[in-house]
């Protein structure tokens, strides 16, 4: 009893990544956090990482519970503004329990300078352009600085109670709540299309009830419970890529866990598919591509040192193949998105170029930015119009101007690096659909979205405690290498 007394409130670093409980526990004695007892304290702690919780599993279901519960309650944009609300207030009693605590490592003090210097660059191009609607600056303040928000909440959520944190556990989180949306969606595929117009759903509330291709019927687009097609599928992408990391794993025989993992990603990719969002197959390649890249890079170096010219052999082939049918009314419609239905001679393709070429004119004509709200899906509610950029750094640089692009880039970048230290499997899932994003946010203003946002930078804000440690033990901080399979995956 004495040694367990003596060791009750010591944890093995390497577990939780942070200073043991003791160190806590005697820095509140000391005076940190006087007045306030140690289970009063233990019980704040938990408040980020439940909240953190809470926007994963709700932001997804949040367009369908706001148009549906809003026909019994009313006050439809008090429903619209609530999750934003509740991400400010759990950000800023985040920040502040953290600091008083004296937990914040010179890490955290930079990510939380990045929202402080982004929030600031876009108050004062606010006040350059003081002739903007006030409304969307206002809008589009909070829908580009709540990226930042994110993280530092997924951030503060472990910082605050390590000891309950477990990277897995959350992953099954998320993968449980994308399978539901991507069965819903796989049944939306097969139900009226008319559907959702009974729970509330319409262009008048702001909510499309059916997404088709050209407004073809004869080509139904499904987006389950988000707000279109697109956002679907790029929500869809980070449990697609843990899913492929479990899937790849290799086992001497195939369990019962593998088969239902299989079952899974054969859902996601259903539904992925369904969407017939081009840039969410892409991303859904890029992330993929990734995964099999961390898990297998030394195999496939060998493979294409000795069978190159099969590779690129196929590579072709496929190439022609395309080329060959690419009349074919099937691949017009689901390639090219340009169908018999198609109004006008500009199809999809072509106003995606020429809604970026207006947003770089824009930036060139006035590098300090347009103000917040000008450009992006906020800016559709601006009297004089608005300006979809189809290019969500585009959008940024139109806003808010060349600085404060390079600030958004500068933090994303950090971020990036700072999960390359983690080294593990649950970092791979993070770094291969960055890149996904990337790619999807070069074409679309995907960030806007409050599901993907939040479902990424949430665990990546999470994921940046143990990467940047001081305490991290050396099996997690390995690097990225051919041999990586081989070694032990830390579940944190």
């Amino acid at each position: 009893m004495q040694l367990l007394r003596k060791y009750r409130f010591t944890l093995p670093r390497r577990h939780t990544g942070l200073a043991p409980v003791s160190n806590v526990k005697a820095g509140l004695d000391s005076g940190s956090g006087a007045g306030m007892t140690e289970a009063g304290s233990g019980y704040l702690r938990r408040i980020p990482y439940y909240s953190a919780l809470a926007l994963l599993v709700y932001m997804p279901f949040h367009v369908f519970l706001s148009q549906s519960l809003s026909l019994l309650t009313g006050g439809l944009e008090y429903w619209k503004i609530g999750k934003d609300l509740l991400l400010a207030l759990a950000t800023l009693f985040a920040i502040c329990l953290v600091f008083w605590q004296r937990r914040a490592e010179r890490w955290y003090m930079v990510l939380v300078g990045f929202i402080v210097v982004y929030a600031a660059i876009h108050a004062v191009v606010w006040l350059g352009n003081p002739g903007i609607y006030a409304q969307s600056a206002a809008l589009g303040s909070v829908y580009n600085v709540r990226l930042f928000c994110y993280a530092i909440l997924g951030a503060s959520s472990v910082v605050l109670w390590p000891k309950v944190f477990v990277f897995r556990t959350i992953f099954i989180i998320i993968t449980g709540v994308a399978s539901v949306i991507a069965l819903l969606g796989i049944l939306q595929y097969l139900l009226p299309k008319d559907t959702l117009t009974h729970v509330g759903y319409s262009l008048d509330r702001g909510v499309r009830p059916a997404f088709f291709i050209d407004d073809n019927p004869a080509f139904p687009r499904i987006m389950s419970t988000l707000r279109d097609p697109n956002s679907l599928g790029a929500y869809l992408i980070v449990p697609f890529t843990a899913l492929s990391s479990w899937l790849l794993r290799v086992r001497p025989r195939p369990s019962s866990r593998q088969l239902i993992v299989l079952g899974l990603w054969l859902l996601h990719l259903t539904a992925i598919y369904l969407t017939f969002s081009r840039s969410a197959w892409l991303a859904a390649m890029v992330a993929l591509a990734g995964v099999l890249w961390w898990q297998f890079s030394s195999q496939f170096v060998r493979v294409a040192r000795r069978y190159w010219p099969i590779v690129v052999g196929v590579v072709v082939l496929a190439a022609g193949g395309l080329f060959a049918v690419r009349h074919n009314a099937l691949v017009d419609g689901v390639l090219t998105h340009s169908t018999e239905a198609q109004v006008g001679n500009v199809d999809s393709n072509e106003y995606h170029w020429l809604y970026v070429r207006r947003g770089i004119d824009g930036i060139m004509q006035k590098p300090l930015g347009h103000g917040p709200g000008t450009a992006g899906i906020v800016s559709i509610h601006n009297p004089g119009g608005g300006l979809l950029t189809e290019n969500y750094y585009v959008q940024i640089g139109y806003e808010v101007g060349v600085v404060g692009v390079a600030i958004f880039i500068a933090g994303t970048v950090w971020i990036y690096l700072r999960l390359m230290r983690r080294g593990d499997q649950w970092g791979a899932i993070l770094l291969s659909s960055f890149w996904a994003y990337v790619i999807t946010n070069m074409l679309l203003h995907i960030w806007s979205n409050e599901a993907v946002a939040a479902q990424w930078w949430i665990l990546a804000g999470m994921a940046l405690v143990a990467a940047t440690s001081t305490t991290t033990d050396s099996s997690s901080r390995r690097t990225l290498g051919p041999n990586q399979r081989k070694k032990k995956v830390s579940p944190a």
